[in-house]
C-alpha cells in the first residue's frame, strides 16, 4: 500500500508541475497563440486605419491640386486678356498721338492761308515735287508772305499749280537763306596754361602777357567783324570751397575798378566773389590795350555753377578741376543806345 500510495502521490506532483495557473501546457500554448492573434489583429486594424487616412489625405490633396490647376488656368486666361487689353491700349494711345500730331500739322498748314480743299488735291503733286507736309509746316511763314506776292496768269496755271509754285518758291528762299553766324567764345582755362595764384585774382606773368599780346587782338578782330561794342569777361571757378571767413569785395571793389588799388587787395570769401575778382583782373588788363579802347568791358562771375559745356553743375564735382577754372570772353551789341554807360565799365 505504501508503495502504491507513493506512486500515485508522485504522479500527482508531476501532473501539478505540468500546469500553469491551472492550465495544461497545451491550453497555455493555445492561450498564447490567441493573444498573439489578438495583437496581430489590433496592429493590422491600426495599419488599415492609417492606410485609410493616408488614402483620404491623398485624395484631398489631389482634389486641392485639381482646384489649384483650375484656378491657375483661370488666372492665365485673365492674364492673357489683360495682356491683350494693355497691348490694345498702347496701340490705341500710339494711334491717338499720331492723330494729335496730324491735327497739329494740319492746323499749321491752314495757318498759311491754304484750305483743306486746296491742300488735299495737292498731296500727290507735292509728293512728286519732293515736298512733304513737314516742308509746308516749316515754310508756313514764307508761304503766307509769298502767296500774296507771287503773280501768275490764271490762263497759264491752275490754282493748284499756283499754290505749288508758292510752296516751291518758299522752299527755294529757305535754301538761299544763310544761317545766322554767332561770334565765337574765347575760353582761357588753366588747362591751356592761363593761371591765377591759388585762391587769388592775381594773374601769373605769362597770363598777363598772353592777354596783351594775343587775346586782346583776337577780341578786337571779333568786335570789328561782328560790329559789337560790349565785351563780357566771365570768371568761372571749380567747386573747391574757400576757407576765408570774410570778404572785402564790397569795401575794395570800387577802388580796384577805379584803378586806385591793385587787384591783389581783393580777398573773396566764396567762389562767386573769386570769379568776379578774376574777371576784373582780366578786364583791367584788356582795357589797357589801345585796340580795345572803343568797347565796353564788363566783368562778371559764373562762380562754380556753369560747367565748360554750358550746363549747370549738379554739385558732385568737388575738387581740383583745372578745366573749370577759366575766363570766358563773349562779345555782343549794347542792349540799347545811351549816352550814359550803365554797368561796370573798366576805365
Amino acid at each position: 500500500m505504501s508503495t502504491q500510495g507513493t506512486s500515485v502521490s508522485s504522479e500527482q506532483r508531476g501532473y501539478g508541475r505540468g500546469l500553469i495557473l491551472g492550465l495544461t501546457m497545451a491550453e497555455s500554448m493555445l492561450l498564447l497563440v490567441f493573444c498573439l492573434l489578438l495583437a496581430a489583429g489590433a496592429i493590422i486594424a491600426r495599419e488599415r486605419s492609417t492606410s485609410e487616412h493616408i488614402k483620404a489625405d491623398k485624395l484631398a490633396v489631389e482634389v486641392e491640386l485639381q482646384k489649384q490647376e483650375a484656378s491657375n488656368a483661370l488666372l492665365e486666361e485673365k492674364l492673357e486678356v489683360f495682356r491683350k487689353t494693355v497691348a490694345g491700349s498702347d496701340e490705341l494711345e500710339k494711334e491717338w498721338r499720331e492723330l494729335e500730331l496730324a491735327k497739329t500739322k494740319v492746323d499749321q498748314i491752314l495757318e498759311t492761308g491754304l484750305t483743306l480743299e486746296e491742300v488735299v488735291p495737292m498731296a500727290g503733286r507735292l509728293r512728286d515735287s519732293g515736298l512733304t507736309a513737314n516742308d509746308i509746316e516749316r515754310l508756313a511763314p514764307a508761304i503766307k508772305v509769298l502767296r500774296d506776292k507771287v503773280v501768275v496768269s490764271p490762263a497759264k496755271q491752275t490754282p493748284e499749280e499756283q499754290l505749288l509754285e508758292v510752296v516751291r518758291k518758299a522752299k527755294e528762299s529757305e535754301g538761299n537763306a544763310k544761317p545766322h553766324e554767332w561770334p565765337p567764345i574765347i575760353s582761357l582755362s588753366e588747362t591751356n596754361g592761363y593761371f591765377f595764384k591759388s585762391g587769388s585774382a592775381e594773374l601769373s606773368p605769362s597770363f598777363d602777357a598772353a592777354l596783351r599780346e594775343n587775346t586782346a587782338g583776337q577780341i578786337a578782330d571779333i568786335a570789328a567783324k561782328y560790329a559789337v561794342d560790349v565785351v563780357e569777361v566771365i570768371g568761372h571757378t571749380d567747386e573747391q570751397k574757400i576757407s576765408r571767413l570774410g570778404s572785402n569785395l564790397d569795401a575794395e571793389l570800387q577802388d580796384v575798378l577805379g584803378g586806385t588799388a591793385p587787384v591783389g587787395v581783393l580777398h573773396p570769401a566764396d567762389n562767386a566773389g573769386l570769379g568776379l575778382a578774376r574777371a576784373i583782373a582780366v578786364a583791367k588788363v584788356l582795357k589797357s590795350v589801345p585796340a580795345l579802347q572803343a568797347v565796353t568791358i564788363l566783368p562778371m562771375s559764373g562762380a562754380q555753377l556753369i560747367l565748360p559745356d554750358d550746363t549747370l553743375t549738379n554739385g558732385t564735382q568737388a575738387g581740383d578741376v583745372k578745366s573749370r577754372r577759366r575766363i570766358e570772353i563773349r562779345v555782343r551789341k549794347r542792349n540799347s543806345p545811351s549816352t550814359t554807360e550803365v554797368g561796370a565799365k573798366i576805365q
